[in-house]
């Protein structure tokens, strides 16, 4: 079983974009579309423009906030042209692939992933980047990265097909694997207990939103005046994303601050 693979757009605005992301997703073997905050995806160009995926445009899912679209998904990988300052993890598209190749065969198999595309012209804000817990890069010519969202679309289908084999090539060898984080080193081996899976972007949204009460109450953080604190809290935690049970471990030690006992 290969891990779950969303296709997340934010804020498309050109209608005969989507159509082309939904023509790029289906043939390397992907159907799930998320539209957050997007023009119109049922349109006669967007159709026309799909040439023959209206099945992945009829069916995508639309959201208001980036938020609620990835609420259920256990890694978020944002696309990103450049580097940003205090990122999590910025790595090629083909190291994304390699990476979820190696999560389709440990503890994340079936779980949910998103690939994240932003707007044409200006592509993803920084309170998106937030949110993710990897950054995707296309390599391109540095003198002409012009990349339309179609065309990234494919690119990054691709290589994830050939990575999760969606599109089968001939008859595939099951290996062992375990899933790798940013430095390298494998991670807990295949466990069938959720709680031994990343945390939810909900989960984490839960867990930021009990921190941040935690840092103003202690007087750590200040509201008025909070700097890249929350920022760079939120990154590391992103790029280290938590399983469950360490996220149930962090928010128990969050309420004995906010509620302390003294031990007999």
């Amino acid at each position: 079983m290969s891990v779950e693979i969303v296709f997340v757009m934010v804020g498309t605005t050109h209608t005969g974009n989507l159509g082309a992301a939904a023509r790029a997703m289906k043939t390397m073997g992907f159907s799930q579309m998320r539209l957050v905050d997007a023009c119109s995806h049922l349109s006669a160009e967007a159709l026309a423009r799909s040439s023959g995926a209206n099945d992945v445009l009829k069916e995508a899912q639309t959201f208001d906030t980036l938020q609620a679209a990835i609420a259920d998904c256990r890694v978020v990988v944002g696309t990103s042209a450049r580097a940003r300052q205090l990122a999590v993890p910025l790595l090629s598209c083909r190291e994304i692939a390699e990476e979820l190749g190696s999560a389709s065969r440990s503890s994340l198999a079936g779980q949910k992933v998103a690939m994240v595309f932003g707007q044409e012209r200006s592509g993803l804000s920084n309170e998106s980047l937030d949110l993710c817990t990897r950054l995707l890069r296309i390599p391109c010519n540095p003198d002409f990265s012009s990349l339309n969202l179609g065309s990234a679309v494919q690119v990054v289908a691709y290589e994830l097909s050939q990575a999760l084999v969606s599109v089968p090539q001939g008859a595939p060898v099951p290996q062992p694997g375990k899933w790798k984080g940013s430095d390298g080193e494998a991670a807990a081996p295949l466990s069938t207990d959720p709680d031994d899976l990343p945390a939810t972007s909900e989960g984490m949204e839960h867990f930021f939103e009990h921190l941040d009460r935690v840092m103003v109450s202690t007087g750590f953080l200040d509201p008025d005046n909070p700097r890249l604190l929350r920022r760079r809290v939120r990154r590391y935690f992103e790029a280290n994303r938590p399983t469950g049970s360490e996220l149930a471990i962090f928010r128990g030690i969050l309420s004995a601050v906010e509620n302390p006992r003294k031990r007999k």
